[in-house]
């Protein structure tokens, strides 16, 4: 809600360009370099369990790159929503501004304007 400024009380304002910005670094940085990050990840802890086959270390590690696996792609899933969910937004809003205009006109426009007369 605003303050009754020049646009008037009450105006719900997004921000679209910050949207697409966020939709853009999800798309071409974060989502890559997290799956790098896991993949680099994995590598070394795949070097360091082969290292230490004979060893409770070894079979440690291996869990431990399981959990990790397991947690790359979990993030990987919410990255991935949180892109479709900033991508929906605004569909979502004008979708919403649309009902609600449509829902108003019924009690503000004159009855014959309502029946098409």
């Amino acid at each position: 809600m605003s303050d009754g400024g020049p646009q008037g009380p009450g105006v719900l304002k997004t921000n679209n360009p910050g949207k697409a910005a966020a939709v853009k670094a999800l798309t071409e940085d974060i989502q890559p370099d997290t799956g790098t990050a896991g993949t680099v990840a994995d590598e070394a802890t795949t070097k360091a369990v082969t290292t230490f086959t004979d060893w409770a270390t070894g079979s440690g590690l291996k869990d431990v790159a399981t959990e990790w696996d397991k947690q790359v792609k979990a993030l990987q899933g919410r990255l991935a929503a949180d892109k479709t969910a900033l991508q929906g937004a605004r569909l979502g809003f004008q979708n919403h501004d649309i009902q609600t205009g449509g829902t108003l006109n019924r009690f503000l426009l004159p009855p014959t304007s309502r029946h098409g007369d």
